[in-house]
């Protein structure tokens, strides 16, 4: 790992154990429901365990700073949005401010999120119901680690897993490296290629074909043995993959790159797969490469009964574009539209999770085109942030999803008081198909 790896993660674990305080310190208070009294009990036993000596160089640095760290992320954060969110629903600056130290000390809100989850509506009431970065990045994803090796993190196995299984997914045409390019040629058809272990579209480069055995990404113009130079100077293995073309119904929703759905899978109890969230991601503005939220793209809540969509808007984390029922760059009509090919979209999301046994819980990003849904990607640890921005209560205020990882907790023994065994112990009641993304 590089240095410059080494301080960026350093950096992220010092801003969860920031975040996580509250939590690990008053977590089953912090808890509306019961499942979250569970996951929140988990996670303040994981909390002061560090794993790893760097996990505890950062916890004794962010116990250290956080005196400091909440107010300064509060007075950045609100310098930042707080004039947009002002002249929108007429809440002062020093309102905003101080609503984020009480909701730190309350709920565990740190910095962005915030804003992320709109809490300057009724933060008090709502700011509990929602699952932190820090409780899943650094909580319950280690502690419902997967216990056999899954292809999840390797583009070309995961897309020849999926072949071999029969799932509809995007192939590998080729790897590219430093050595040269593997078997195979680059298909006469548009590209998209990406490093073949990333995520949130670092790296993703789209190429255009422009004639025959040429391509270009809008600045250079390149043939074959051209094309594969090009990405063996990056120092780094690419998948080379033919580019999706959109369903013609979200041509509209899009400014040039493949919109995606990403749906959340997780086992239920009986170890079955099961459809819990869902939410649709569009590029906007100058964009034409990836969908991605955290490379400034546009995002909004799905239906789980019919695939409509919600208001888009981007992460939140920088309020000033707001809430659109109509897409900021093409103008078509997002809010209310449904998505084609929904039920198959579904259907496609539960067979794949079932396809890579051991999982407890996917975030699938999919696209659809003209035959239906494909898959392009599954996502070990899905970020939460995405989904909650567009629920009016989170994954622990009685939500399905909050209620499974609860039940996975208690089955590996996880999330109960101290002193008390998992053995007899009743998980908190759950109703199959009580689920859904609701958009604001």
């Amino acid at each position: 790992m590089s240095v410059g790896r080494r301080l960026a993660v350093g950096l992220e674990r010092t801003i969860y154990v920031i975040a996580g305080l509250p939590i690990a310190l008053r977590g089953a208070s912090i808890a509306p429901s019961p499942a979250a009294r569970i996951i929140r009990r988990a996670f303040a036993r994981r909390y002061w365990r560090p794993d790893s000596p760097m996990d505890a160089a950062a916890m004794v640095l962010g116990l250290f700073v956080t005196p400091f760290a909440v107010p300064l992320a509060a007075l950045w954060y609100t310098a930042q949005n707080g004039p947009a969110i002002r002249q929108r629903e007429g809440k002062a600056l020093i309102v905003q401010f101080v609503e984020q130290l009480r909701l730190y000390v309350s709920a565990g809100v740190f910095g962005p999120w915030y804003y992320i989850f709109s809490l300057h509506r009724d933060g008090r009431r709502r700011a509990p119901t929602f699952l932190q970065r820090c409780e899943t990045k650094r909580g319950i994803y280690g502690l419902l680690r997967a216990e056999v090796s899954t292809p999840l993190g390797n583009k070309q196995l995961f897309a020849d897993h999926c072949a071999e299984v029969g799932v509809r997914c995007v192939a590998c045409e080729m790897v590219i490296d430093e050595t040269g390019a593997g078997p195979g040629s680059l298909p006469d058809c548009d590209l998209f290629v990406k490093p073949l272990k990333a995520s949130g579209g670092s790296g993703a480069e789209r190429w255009d074909r422009v004639g025959p055995r040429r391509w270009s990404n809008g600045t250079k113009l390149l043939g074959d043995a051209a094309l594969v130079g090009y990405l063996r100077s990056k120092n780094r293995p690419y998948v080379v993959q033919r580019r999706v073309q959109p369903h013609p119904e979200l041509l509209q929703l899009t400014s040039g790159a493949v919109p995606t759905v990403r749906a959340l899978t997780i086992l239920d109890e009986q170890g079955h797969p099961e459809i819990v969230g869902a939410s649709f991601r569009m590029s906007m503005g100058t964009n034409r490469t990836v969908d991605n939220i955290h490379a400034g793209g546009l995002a909004c809540g799905v239906s789980l009964k019919d695939g409509a969509l919600g208001p888009a808007s981007n992460l939140g984390s920088d309020a000033r574009l707001g809430w659109h029922r109509n897409h900021p760059t093409t103008g078509a009509r997002i809010e209310g539209v449904c998505l084609p090919f929904w039920e198959q979209t579904k259907e496609i999301a539960v067979r794949a999770h079932s396809a890579f046994e051991g999982r407890i819980l996917i975030g699938w990003d999919i696209a659809i085109d003209e035959a239906g849904p494909i898959i392009i990607e599954g996502n070990r640890g899905p970020d939460m942030d995405l989904m909650q921005r567009f629920m009016e209560t989170g994954f622990c205020g009685g939500h399905r999803f909050g209620e499974l990882i609860a039940h996975h907790l208690m089955a590996r023994g996880y999330g109960l008081p101290n002193g008390v065994s998992a053995r007899g112990a009743t998980p908190p009641t759950v109703k199959p198909g009580a689920t859904g993304t609701s958009a604001r």
